[in-house]
């Protein structure tokens, strides 16, 4: 084994604030440092090449600037030297040192204690093996609805097939239910009609209605799906001159799903009723009829398909049983039997009428947030609610009654889309009047209703409807929890599938090839389910590339300390783990993400890994406290949130105690009390832990196990009267002034104890 320490300069700007002469003469000092150079810039052309030529070892470490910026052109020069770019380590000098030391002497010391920990870190360093596989280039959809119906599209227009699986006897979802769109209102006919049949008809679709996933089992190729074709019954009592049926409505209590078929009339009793049975989650619209796909066998059936975009929609909540909002009173409806009963395609042809009489509402009043941003029921907003009550009043105004009496009960009015403010604007120039205030309850008033609220002041205040329209929340749609349960993604609190990440991986889930599109991950309008579901197929596509290399980094198994426990895979947030009957733990490569979470939890120590393992932690530990002339304070800090806290200190130019040595860990999930022990044993005067905030870990069960963690060392310290300064801090990378001040208390304390 023999090491090159290559440094770089940054164009001479590091050498002003650290000795780089008194560097290199300490680096030969260093047990297996074979060669050393210096550069001026690393990121260059020129300079590349001659450190590649140069390079006289197997391992390399380079002293420059932050990895975000330097790591893949010195990847790139260990290539070029036929050196594996896993047997390299970077400190970063300018952001973690040069920028944030005043004194050029204390600079130069901590960088010789870095430069230490990483030549011990190499030294430990093996390179990884390579798996490669193909993907199957066929892709399951879970869902027909406009998230499902865009991803089949376009991942069809890429060249795949795609299979569409619907729970219910057509596609088109909620979208086929309703006649306009916010902000512009536009016709939905549109999708409806030619957009709906392109898709039925594109090439290389396959739609199999009324169908569920049954079981799902990982492949080398993806992913084999078992999914059921239920056979389902039509009441098709046609009678002449009604035409094609516009929806089907299930038939309650049925064994067989049966379904009953609704055609377009006029507004009488029998078809406002239809319209009061039809609320969005229990119906389907059957338009176009060809969406039947009857011809299908029933019975159980098998794809092999290379990735899947969940696309399941949603259901409308059910305001049923709860007395202050009045459902299941004559005259009180939804938002979305407000927009079958406006839709020209819809049971009643388009008239708005009255369930009760089929009479024409004078006084309609129509009351937000019904079961949104409620603790007791949905605490989250559903974000189309308040646009959909606006559209559907100025449609009202506009096209159906021009003389009548709205009024929308809100409790706060967001309108944050781009054309949603013009759209609020218009409809208040309309006469449409928007009161503030939180209904109490609503109650029959001779052939109407009273509601009865309390305004913004606080104060009771009533108003009387003919109409009354409740704009109903979103929740998961029904079999949301089970699908999770096969596929292995995880849900939120509120039961909608969870993301990564909802700022910048909202279509990725925890399992590998598993992306989610549209209402399923949480409430959303139609343009934001279109453009996620071009972000899932994006995602997707290259997912299911012709050939796929990736590095095994996952636990090595010393089965002479494995009890067979089972923890290892009970704590696996990626379902990587298995334990054949009378076998030990085996490890898929392709699900592992090399969180260390079974590391950690291994209570015999039979799990570790060269890449961020226990011993690792510890060797460069020891290496920085082994150059130790003043106090050091030790920090422990998560290889993701905490290494970009680091940079940002140092973009920013803040400054901070010396004395402060980094360590990084994969995730503080993965740090041991050991760790920290033997540090202090070593002769750490502080200890500091920096983990991410709530949330935001990279790894799905990090946050949660890495506070427990954290706690644990807190405690143990408390228990056993250990003297030793600690400080613990969850920060993401642009909490610069906590960590400033965190730091300076821990020196602080560093000092008097």
């Amino acid at each position: 084994m023999s090491i090159n320490i290559v440094l770089c300069t940054c164009g001479e700007t590091l050498n002003e604030k650290i000795d780089y002469n008194a560097l290199k003469v300490y680096a030969k000092g260093l047990d297996g440092v074979k060669s050393i150079q210096e550069t001026m810039a690393l990121c260059t052309e020129g300079n590349k090449n001659k450190v590649s030529k140069a390079l006289d070892g197997d391992k390399l470490v380079a002293v420059a600037c932050t990895r975000s910026m330097c790591q893949l052109p010195i990847e790139a020069i260990m290539a070029e030297a036929g050196l594996e770019s896993d047997n390299m380590v970077i400190v970063n000098a300018k952001e973690q040192v040069a920028l944030v030391h005043r004194s050029r002497m204390e600079a130069t010391d901590k960088a010789k204690m870095l430069l230490s920990a990483a030549v011990a870190k190499v030294k430990q360093s093996v390179p990884l093996d390579v798996v490669k596989y193909e993907r199957s280039k066929e892709a399951l959809v879970v869902g027909g609805g406009i998230a499902g119906l865009t991803a089949a599209s376009e991942l069809a227009d890429q060249g795949f097939k795609v299979h569409v699986v619907e729970k219910s006897p057509a596609i088109g979802g909620a979208i086929s239910l309703i006649s306009k769109t916010f902000p512009e209102e536009d016709c939905t006919l549109c999708l409806r009609g030619p957009g709906i049949i392109e898709m039925l008809t594109k090439p290389g679709i396959e739609y199999h209605v009324n169908s569920r996933v049954k079981s799902v089992e990982r492949t080398e190729k993806g992913f084999k799906i078992t999914y059921e074709k239920q056979a389902v019954e039509f009441r098709t009592d046609l009678k002449k001159g009604k035409g094609v049926p516009i929806e089907a409505i299930p038939v309650a209590n049925a064994g067989t799903p049966q379904y009953e078929l609704v055609y377009r009339g006029g507004p009488t009793k029998a078809s406002l009723q239809k319209v009061v049975e039809s609320k969005c989650g229990n119906c389907t619209s059957l338009f176009p009829a060809a969406t039947l796909n009857t011809w299908e066998d029933t019975g159980e059936k098998t794809l092999d398909v290379g990735a899947v975009i969940l696309a399941t929609g949603f259901e409308d909540f059910d305001p049923t049983g709860i007395p202050k909002w009045g459902y299941g009173l004559p005259n009180v409806i939804t938002q979305y039997q407000l927009a079958r009963m406006i839709d020209p395609l819809g049971p009643t042809g388009g008239v708005l009428a009255r369930p009760s009489d089929a009479k024409v509402p004078k006084k309609i009043v129509m009351i937000q947030c019904v079961g949104s941003r409620d603790p007791e029921y949905q605490s989250y907003c559903s974000k189309y609610c308040c646009m959909a009550a606006i559209k559907h009043a100025s449609v009202i105004k506009q096209l159906r009654n021009p003389e009548a009496d709205i009024t929308v009960l809100y409790r706060d009015i967001r309108a944050s889309g781009y054309g949603f403010e013009a759209l609020y604007n218009d409809a208040q120039k309309m006469g449409i009047r928007f009161v503030h205030g939180e209904v109490d309850n609503v109650t029959p008033m001779g052939d109407g209703l009273g509601v009865v609220y309390t305004d913004g002041m606080g104060n009771p205040q009533s108003i009387d409807a003919d109409l009354l329209v409740l704009s109903t929340g979103m929740k998961p749609s029904e079999g949301a929890d089970e699908l999770a349960d096969l596929f292995n993604v995880e849900l939120t609190d509120t039961g909608f599938y969870k993301e990564i990440d909802e700022k910048v991986a909202n279509i990725l889930t925890r399992s590998p090839g598993v992306f989610i599109a549209g209402t399923a991950s949480g409430p959303k309008n139609i343009p934001d389910s279109i453009a996620q579901a071009g972000a899932a197929t994006y995602m997707a596509t290259g997912y299911m590339r012709t050939y796929v290399e990736r590095k095994v980094n996952h636990p090595e198994l010393n089965e002479a300390n494995c009890g067979k426990c089972g923890i290892c895979r009970s704590v696996c947030p990626y379902e990587a783990i298995t334990i054949p009957e009378e076998d030990y733990p085996q490890f898929d490569p392709l699900l592992c993400q090399s969180c260390g979470l079974c590391v950690s939890s291994c209570p015999t120590r039979a799990l570790n890994t060269t890449t961020y393992g226990y011993d690792l932690i510890d060797v460069q530990a020891e290496a920085i406290l082994s150059e130790k002339k003043d106090k050091v304070i030790l920090g422990f800090i998560c290889d993701d949130c905490g290494y970009n806290l680091m940079d940002t200190v140092g973009f920013v130019g803040a400054q901070y105690t010396s004395s402060f040595v980094p360590v990084y860990v994969n995730c503080m999930s993965n740090l041991s009390l050991r760790n920290v022990l033997n540090a202090i044993k070593k002769g750490a005067d502080g200890v500091m832990l920096v983990g991410c905030v709530k949330d935001r870990c990279h790894f799905l069960k990090g946050t949660e196990r890495s506070k427990g963690q954290m706690d644990i060392i807190q405690d143990f310290f408390k228990m056993t009267g250990i003297k030793t300064p600690l400080s613990i801090l969850e920060s993401s990378g642009t909490m610069v002034s906590q960590f400033t001040a965190a730091i300076g208390d821990l020196e602080a304390r560093v000092k008097e104890a």
